[in-house]
């Protein structure tokens, strides 16, 4: 069953959703003046070439009509208003590695973003090829190499590279809309807030595997309203699902925070044996030290999911051993109480999350979520050989450094 995702704008004219022989389903992220208001759905059985406007229309107010007409109300009556703040200074880093085709529509999408005073930063990690320099190389974009394979060390070097006091990450696998630097800005309007993060929809439903990505495990981050989170009162449960607030798709930071909290961890996430969660866990540790965070759905971008089961399986995978490692990384920052951890891993991640949902598994594959827990189980090992990974690195990069500085020295005294 393949859905086809479309965008209406209600303010401007409904026209019919043409080209969908093959699609059962059309659903529609309903927005107005941009922001995204909530998801109607059509049902095309039988299939039918072109749904008409007029059906359109019907779906639209039937399933979203409340919600819109109380943001319509509230903006007539003056009692929500467009944020009129000053437009920070963003830099925009995406880091990549070896998917030059990805990222060149990852990169036209942020071209087009819609936005006054940005820089844009790849990040090309340890490549294999000089295919993404010379690609940047034609683009309105600055080009930094990071040697260290790994995506945080890649982060850490965009945060280095950025000059801009606002900083914020996507991927290459993504498509901002054309609004998501507004509504980041429109997130750090109060000064308290330290990160942002925002609506990750799906690109595209083409593939049962996306399909089970996005309604049976839940896809990434899906509300559709503004809310902040006060690390000073979080309960340690909600400390620790930090994947509720934020994902490395769609994040930003004030860099002065990263003084006080530091930086990614390089031993977790995409490039090590950790295979994720440099993300959550910043969120975490940012919550952790008493910060505030913001989630703004107008800071919003596409994602393209995996497309094939084994593709999804791996990344499932990944996602448990990910998170495994980041609970790991909690108590050896001792962020939280360790039977606090313990606790939390026993009765939440593995009691609730996955043994739960491996008994009563409803429409999504057992399968899947046996991928998820297998990575679970291997997350220790993953943990330990990443963190040898990480000093070594971290070593080697020093003894260069100080080998290039002997050699600046050497050369100033002759």
């Amino acid at each position: 069953m393949a859905v086809k995702l479309i965008e209406v704008e209600i303010s401007e004219p409904i026209n019919p959703i043409a080209g969908l022989e093959r699609y059962d389903k059309i659903r529609i992220l309903v927005r107005y003046r941009g922001l995204p208001i909530d998801w109607a759905e059509i049902y095309n059985n039988p299939w039918q070439a072109i749904v008409p406007a007029d059906r359109v229309r019907v779906a639209i107010f039937e399933q979203v009509g409340e919600k819109l007409a109380k943001v319509i109300l509230a903006k007539q009556l003056g009692l929500k208003t467009e944020p009129n703040d000053p437009l920070p200074p963003i830099s925009v880093v995406i880091c990549t590695r070896d998917r030059t085709d990805l990222l060149e529509g990852a990169l036209a999408a942020i071209l087009a973003v819609d936005y006054p005073n940005r820089e844009i930063i790849v990040v090309d990690n340890a490549p294999s090829t000089n295919s993404t320099a010379e690609l940047v190389a034609r683009l309105p974009v600055r080009y930094v190499r990071e040697e260290r394979p790994g995506l945080d060390w890649a982060r850490n070097c965009g945060i280095a590279a950025a000059t801009h006091e606002i900083v914020a990450f996507t991927d290459d696998d993504v498509r901002p809309d054309r609004g998501w630097l507004r509504g980041i800005a429109a997130g750090f309007a109060n000064p308290e807030i330290m990160a942002v993060s925002g609506l990750v929809a799906p690109a595209e439903l083409e593939t049962e595997a996306q399909i089970q990505y996005e309604f049976g495990y839940g896809g990434m981050l899906q509300y559709l309203h503004s809310f902040q989170v006060d690390g000073t009162k979080l309960p340690v449960k909600n400390l620790l699902w930090a994947s509720a607030y934020g994902v490395g798709a769609n994040m930003a930071f004030r860099r002065r925070v990263f003084a006080d909290v530091g930086t990614f961890d390089p031993a977790l996430d995409v490039g090590t044996p950790t295979r994720g969660a440099g993300d959550i866990e910043m969120f975490h540790r940012i919550l952790a030290k008493g910060y505030s965070t913001f989630y703004e759905p107008r800071a919003f971008v596409w994602h393209v999911h995996r497309r094939s089961g084994e593709a999804l399986s791996k990344q499932l995978q990944d996602n448990g051993r990910g998170f495994g490692a980041y609970l790991l990384t909690c108590d050896r920052n001792r962020t939280v109480p360790r039977l606090e951890i313990i606790k939390f891993a026993l009765s939440q991640w593995l009691g609730w999350w996955l043994l739960k949902r491996l008994r009563y598994p409803g429409w999504f594959p057992r399968k899947l979520i046996l991928s998820e827990l297998l990575g679970a189980l291997q997350s220790p090992f993953a943990y330990w050989q990443a963190q040898f990974q990480a000093r070594r690195l971290a070593a080697l990069s020093e003894v260069e450094s100080q080998e290039a500085e002997g050699q600046v020295m050497a050369g100033g005294v002759q």
